[in-house]
């Protein structure tokens, strides 16, 4: 019997969703931080875009590819396991191309 490999975890948005004011890397990509809970556990989970790219562009891509979606009352977000694995202090980092290799798209 096999185990099925699940490669993204189902974290609830907190809130306003917002954990703190977008930021930037050095190289110019946008950080969005939410709030995020997974299993009772709360996250700051940070999405950083690629170089220049805009957020409203970034938002259109995860509703339009199920990565975020409305359930029932609560807004959920998919985290791949393992940027959850590799959380430290409750932070959580998931750069849009990590959707982009798991969902064979690109923004």
């Amino acid at each position: 019997m096999s185990t099925p490999l699940n490669l993204f975890v189902k974290a609830v948005i907190k809130g306003r969703g917002l954990a703190k004011r977008p930021g930037t890397t050095r190289d110019g990509r946008l950080v969005l931080s939410l709030l995020v809970s997974i299993d009772g556990v709360d996250y700051e989970l940070n999405l950083v875009t690629k170089p220049h790219e805009d957020p409203q562009r970034l938002a259109e891509y995860l509703v339009k590819n199920g990565i975020v979606a409305k359930d029932g009352n609560e807004f959920t977000i998919l985290v791949p396991t393992w940027s959850l694995a590799k959380a430290r202090n409750n932070v959580i980092w998931v750069h849009i191309e990590d959707y982009e290799r798991l969902k064979g798209t690109s923004t």
